[in-house]
């Protein structure tokens, strides 16, 4: 039961930072739909650190609370994007 909402979150997560990464390379702009994600990747991870724990969510948590700081355009942003997915590698692989 538990695992099923740590691949929804670590494929939602997945999924921003494609968009994130498309609107990055290619000049776009995906403000919307990247938000909207981001809310739902948020929720997501939250639940997934509360029924599958592992410490490791602990840092997509934190990377997730700390993105609305960082600018969209700035090296701080897909750094602290990748630090994020960080955490859900960690959670399958420790």
């Amino acid at each position: 039961m538990t695992a099923w909402i740590l691949h929804v979150g670590a494929g939602l997560y997945a999924s921003n930072l494609a968009v994130g990464l498309s609107a990055q390379v290619r000049g776009t702009h995906f403000g919307r739909l990247h938000h909207g994600l981001y809310a739902l990747v948020f929720a997501a991870a939250l639940a997934a650190t509360i029924f599958a724990w592992h410490p490791a969510l602990l840092l997509t948590l934190a990377a997730l609370t700390a993105m609305p700081l960082t600018k969209p355009r700035s090296a701080w942003h897909p750094t602290v994007a990748i630090l994020g997915a960080l955490g859900y590698v960690g959670s399958y692989l420790l």
